[in-house]
């Protein structure tokens, strides 16, 4: 057996495709409130930490969800038993341990000392919809806090955190994603259209609040609202074809397919950003995040 076929349920169970999509968010929120790629010691220990922290809080949800996973996803690494539930639970607290451990190096580094808070509320978050708050109402608020403090990670190491559009950025990624979790609760179920329609609400609503941060100047900086807003336009096209089809035939295989375009896309919202905000060039690193988590969901799933 090949190195790669060794360490493929692993990378499954962190769910590789998806760790360059966290890496987007701290990244552009960098690029947002800073308009640099200066300082590589400040943001690349923090997206380092995004990718560490996501991939370490996947881990723990597969492994808190082993039973459940039993009867509706026996094909997860754990629950198929390619990874021990305590190997499983290991690496989950090792990567967040460790990913929380960057984030702090990367505040000290940047004296922006407010941003060591925003770490341990990511890591708490994560822990918290893992261990449970899933399976509450709060569960997509959770998820969806997640994501938004996950760029706001990147915010806090410059000052004043974006401005108003990095605060309108944070909350429209966390009101996206938090429908994207909605719709996923359905993507082991046939025929049930109610929380899809609901997830679709939120994504919705996310879309808007990123669009009104993508035409709100701050700070001076470089401001080229429409070339943010025309990759939000091809977003909101390829989303609704997905979103759409989830909804008229409320299967296991569209739903999963309208939650892998959704979580995908969130490179996409970075990018939208970063190029309304600071110009489309300094975007174009943001984007190249999307080619390896494209790639590898052709080998990995992602949801």
């Amino acid at each position: 057996m090949s190195f790669l076929e060794k360490a493929k349920p692993y990378l499954q169970l962190v769910r590789l495709p998806n760790v360059f999509t966290a890496a987007a968010d701290s990244w552009a929120g960098w690029l947002v409130a800073a308009g640099t790629f200066a300082h590589p010691e400040r943001w690349g220990l923090v997206v380092g930490a995004s990718m560490l922290i996501y991939a370490g809080g996947i881990a723990l949800n597969d492994a808190f969800d082993a039973d459940e996973d039993l009867l509706e996803r026996p094909g997860r690494p754990v629950a198929a038993g390619r990874v021990s539930l305590g190997s499983a639970l290991v690496l989950a607290y090792l990567l967040l341990g460790t990913g929380l451990t960057m984030a702090t190096f990367g505040s000290v580094f940047s004296g922006h000392w407010p941003g060591l808070a925003i770490a341990p509320c990511l890591v708490a978050c994560v822990v918290a919809y893992d261990g449970g708050g899933k399976k509450t109402p709060l569960g997509p608020l959770l998820m969806g806090l997640c994501r938004g403090l996950n760029l706001l990670m990147g915010m806090a190491l410059a000052p004043g955190y974006g401005g108003p559009s990095g605060w309108s950025a944070a909350l429209g990624v966390t009101l996206f994603v938090a429908g994207i979790t909605v719709i996923s609760r359905s993507e082991t179920s046939v025929g049930k259209r109610a929380g899809t329609g609901l997830g679709l609400v939120l994504e919705s609503l996310g879309l808007t609040l990123v669009a009104v941060a993508c035409v709100q100047p701050w700070g001076g900086r470089a401001f080229s609202p429409w070339s943010g807003l025309v990759v939000l336009a091809v977003v909101v096209v390829f989303l609704a074809r997905a979103g759409s089809r989830a909804w008229t035939e409320a299967t296991p295989r569209t739903t999963q397919r309208a939650v892998k375009a959704a979580v995908f896309s969130l490179v996409w919202l970075n990018v939208a950003l970063v190029a309304a905000l600071r110009g489309p060039f300094m975007a174009l690193p943001v984007a190249a995040l999307w080619l390896p988590a494209y790639l590898l969901g052709k080998w990995l799933y992602s949801t």
